[in-house]
């Protein structure tokens, strides 16, 4: 049984949303039968910039800015909270990556993509992430 966490939670124990992720995935660990070894993946939604165009920096800015509302306190009568889109440089997403309490919980991430780009958008964003991101992150491929 492994664990993949939300890039949305319920705000019970606070409204700061990687804090509630960390509180997550340490529960998790703490009932799992290999304890802090339990494989455990976050998701959440990053877009690097490092070789968009400026119109798609543009786009992405927005698309993020849009969804950013929804990030700041709890929604609703249940109290969900959302995860902010990571948007810009690689190097810069690295760095809130590594500052990011549930980030440093993980042993993997799984990036999602957002669903109203364009192919090229898709493209871009996922060289990027495998030639920029990923790396800046200490991945690397494997060797054959």
């Amino acid at each position: 049984m492994n664990f993949l966490t939300s890039s949305v939670v319920k705000a019970e124990e606070s409204v700061d949303f990687a804090t509630i992720q960390r509180s997550h995935i340490r529960t998790f660990r703490a009932h799992h039968p290999d304890g802090d070894k339990a494989r455990v993946s976050q998701g959440l939604v990053v877009i690097p910039t490092d070789s968009a165009t400026p119109s798609q920096r543009q786009r992405y800015e927005v698309y993020a800015q849009q969804r950013t509302p929804r990030t700041t306190s709890p929604q609703g009568p249940a109290r969900m909270m959302f995860a902010p889109d990571l948007v810009g440089p690689s190097e810069q997403i690295a760095e809130r990556l590594h500052a990011h309490a549930g980030y440093q919980e993980v042993s993997e991430v799984a990036f999602a993509l957002p669903f109203s780009f364009e192919h090229d958008d898709y493209v871009q964003i996922l060289t990027d992430i495998a030639t920029r991101l990923g790396p800046e992150l200490g991945w690397r491929p494997v060797s054959n």
